[in-house]
């Protein structure tokens, strides 16, 4: 029986046994019936609800708490496990660890591993119950973010031994002290033979809060640790480390294909680990300069002939290729859907079974065309019958035979272990365009839209608005992750752009803001919803649905409370009665007004006039009306000052990209580029058009392809603008250019190919406004269209 807990990612309804559990924002009982009638039998869940005494044949399982009863049925599966089950925790680095160690073991032994980041509450208990009866190791990882949590994780997980990441600030905003998480985290081993740690600190406290019978393997440079590091040099190409242990004999040299810290402490850990398991040094040796870095997300790029590529490396497993195809399903639904699949390396048990199951994942989605690369698939080939499909038996095969005219208007999903290769299908399907890119991290989005979501009551309706290209970050992907999401309504400026979002399969409602005369019959034939400002506009939409032969037609009327941009008027409210005194093909389905200050304290007395202008003008309406009808006013800056207001709907548009008038949300976007030069000047060289740059030392000066035709305003130039590099805030030396930019990198050691952030998480937006005296809106917007967007989701 498989074990699912959410409704969109059941494959095998007669297999499938759901949990409904309940969150802030979700009700898994919800959905209950309607995967009854998809075929799924068997549930568990907290709340009885009477429909669900005629689900004929169902089988219902009641209990108080259905995450707990989840749990308690891991716990359970994990007990009858074979594997040796490592426990994984940290700050930083546990899904990184966990990658490495798989790819070190290169398939060797049968491993079961927790899909991508799944470390919490949820994703414990389905990763434990991905560990299949054949396994001899699995690595699960347990993540925190309250006291409280890791018990819970570590009575399911119960690790004979444990793997401790870098330690350090994240997710500490709960704990009282970086003591108190410490702690916390270090309970997930109190019942391990062995943990693997750095020396140090991190050895220190673990001997201080583990019982005596936990021994610590540590690595590090002292005499004591277990690995020992005798030295260490670096180039441009990696590091090279010496070290020593009672695990093997003699010295070895490990040629890391990196310089960085953080991968460094990584690597370290799996490899003393994986010594610690028996694995060889002179194979790790081997395999260590081909580690891969980890793709942490999936990436969502423009491709050849009106292609979306969603490029997922990350890790090749049933468990994570099921995930993505999900992911693959919710891109537009105009687009057909290709998959291209690599054989799985480490998956263990029979693989006519396991390609049975990706079979029936591609039919349960709609794949439409399948691409197996490897020779297991090319053998099963015979599974994919009714699926159009093509195989190889390597990457080179595929690129070779491949035509990039066979892939026009499809999402293809590009998914494939890393020995394959995969980077060169996804350069050949991935549309060439400049390296500078504005990335959108969707689940930062996510997240936010969950904040302002927990802000107003659970009945209130969402509309997000998606005029001006999604603010910059690309207005057809953000629809289509919102839509998922379940929001209410989209909002966009202007016909075109609601036009565009349905030719993409956008079905949600979306309301036009601006419409114009010339437009009202576009908006009809493609089922817009247009603002009402004036009578005039009234009128003028009327007799167009009446040459249309439409029925009743939704509107949204607009009240001028004080903003006084547009919007009818107290004045206009008599001409607005007389209208509809009369039956009508416009229906109104909701009345709104736009608050004009609801970000400044020193102006709530003002807000609050607005608010209750607002009120009076839209019971007025409501009066003569004698319908219901949807009321909103509040804006993001509202949501999260004056929630009291939210009445049936709220406007969300800056809030969703990270910008906040009360706390520090997520950043969404960041914009970033690549060093493409660099050159030496000395003290009285200029920079630039007009000798604006002027040079008062030797300087290293680099240029980096982006410019004001990008969205690098003109006024960041001559010092103003900063850009964040190798660690170092750098100043923007001499004027913007159309097509590139020159900043100044002597007090770091960039190079050239060396990444450049120009607004992101490092420099937020409000800064990059701040200093060239505008607004964040005016700097996402400004990001041209020639910029590719690229998409990242977990």
């Amino acid at each position: 029986m498989k074990i699912s807990v959410d409704s969109r990612t059941v494959l095998i309804p007669s297999e499938t046994e759901f949990y409904a559990l309940k969150g802030k924002n979700h009700d898994g009982h919800d959905y209950i019936e309607g995967l009854y009638s998809k075929g799924v039998r068997h549930f568990v869940a907290s709340e009885h609800r009477p429909q669900f005494d005629k689900m004929e044949g169902a089988s219902v399982f009641y209990c108080d708490d259905t995450l707990k009863e989840l749990q308690d049925r891991a716990a359970r599966y994990r007990q009858e496990c074979r594997a040796v089950v490592a426990g994984i925790t940290g700050s930083n680095g546990k899904t990184v660890v966990k990658e490495w160690i798989a790819q070190l073991l290169g398939g060797d032994i049968a491993l079961g591993r927790s899909p991508r980041s799944y470390n919490s509450q949820v994703g414990v208990p389905l990763s434990l119950f991905g560990i299949g009866a054949n396994d001899s190791l699995a690595l699960i990882e347990a993540g925190i973010s309250m006291p409280g949590e890791m018990a819970r994780l570590e009575r399911m997980i119960r690790p004979q031994v444990g793997i401790f990441t870098h330690f350090g600030d994240a997710h500490g905003e709960n704990f009282s002290s970086a003591d108190e998480k410490f702690r916390e985290k270090a309970l997930l081993f109190k019942r391990c033979g062995t943990v693997i740690c750095r020396d140090g600190e991190t050895a220190a406290g673990l001997g201080e809060c583990l019982p005596g019978q936990v021994s610590i393997v540590k690595w590090g440079e002292s005499a004591g640790a277990d690995i020992r590091i005798l030295a260490s040099a670096m180039d441009s190409s990696g590091r090279d480390i010496r070290i020593s242990s009672s695990f093997f004999e003699g010295e070895r040299i490990l040629k890391l294909p990196f310089c960085d810290e953080a991968s460094f402490e990584n690597c370290m850990t799996a490899v003393t680990f994986l010594l610690w398991y028996g694995c060889s040094i002179d194979i790790l040796a081997e395999r260590v300069p081909d580690l891969q870095p980890v793709a942490m997300r999936m990436e969502i790029k423009e491709g050849v002939n009106g292609c979306t590529l969603i490029r997922d490396y990350y890790n090749s497993d049933p468990a994570s290729f099921a995930l993505a195809v999900e992911a693959l399903s919710r891109q537009e639904p105009s687009k057909s859907r290709t998959v291209i699949l690599s054989d799985f390396v480490d998956a263990g048990g029979d693989p006519s079974g396991l390609y049975s199951e990706v079979a029936a994942v591609l039919k349960r989605y709609g794949v439409d065309c399948f691409v197996g690369v490897g020779e297991q698939l090319c053998r099963h080939r015979d599974l994919f019958s009714g699926i159009r499909s093509r195989f190889y038996v390597d990457t080179d095969s595929f690129v070779r035979q491949e035509e990039k005219k066979d892939y026009s208007e499809s999402a293809v999903l590009i998914k494939g272990a890393r020995k394959f290769r995969f980077e060169y299908i996804g350069n050949f399907l991935q549309k060439q365009s400049h390296t500078t890119s504005l990335e959108v991290d969707l689940d930062a989005m996510g997240r936010n839209l969950a904040y302002f979501r927990s802000l107003v009551p659970s009945r209130t309706r969402i509309a997000v608005m998606v005029k001006a290209f999604s603010y910059g970050s690309g207005s057809v992907e953000v629809a289509s992750f919102l839509q998922y999401n379940g929001v209410d309504y989209l909002m966009v400026a202007f016909a075109d752009e609601g036009v565009e979002l349905r030719s993409h399969g956008i079905t949600v409602p979306i309301a036009v803001m601006n419409p114009e005369p010339e437009t009202l019959d576009t908006i009809i034939e493609f089922s817009l919803e247009p603002q009402i400002y004036s009578i005039d506009m009234l009128w003028r939409f009327e007799h167009a649905l009446l040459r249309h032969g439409a029925g009743e037609y939704p509107v949204h009327v607009k009240l001028n409370t004080g903003m006084n941009r547009s919007g009818l008027d107290e004045a206009d409210l008599p001409g607005l009665e007389e209208f509809f005194r009369t039956p009508r093909s416009c229906t109104v389905a909701s009345v709104f007004s736009h608050l004009a200050a609801s970000d400044d304290p020193a102006e709530d007395g003002f807000t609050l006039g607005q608010i209750c202008k607002f009120t009076s003008m839209s019971d007025r309406i409501r009066g003569f009306l004698g319908y219901p009808f949807l009321r909103h006013i509040l804006n993001s800056a509202g949501i999260e000052r004056f929630p009291e207001y939210s009445f049936d709907m709220v406007r969300l548009g800056i809030g969703l990209h990270g910008i906040s008038a009360v706390t520090d949300l997520e950043p969404v976007s960041t914009f970033r580029t690549h060093i493409a030069s660099v050159r030496t000047l000395h003290a009285g060289d200029t920079v630039g058009y007009g000798r604006m740059g002027r040079i008062t030392r030797e300087s290293r000066i680099a240029v980096i392809p982006v410019g004001y035709a990008d969205g690098m305003d003109r006024r960041m130039g001559c010092g103003t603008g900063r850009v964040y590099v190798k660690g170092t805030e750098v100043p923007v030396t001499g004027n913007v250019c159309m097509d590139a930019c020159m900043i100044d990198i002597t007090d770091t050691d960039a190079g050239v190919g060396d990444e450049v952030e120009i607004f992101g998480k490092h420099i937020r937006v409000e800064e990059a406004a701040s200093r060239i005296g505008t607004i964040p809106y005016e700097v996402l917007t400004g990001v041209s269209r020639r910029v590719r967007r690229v998409y990242y989701k977990e």
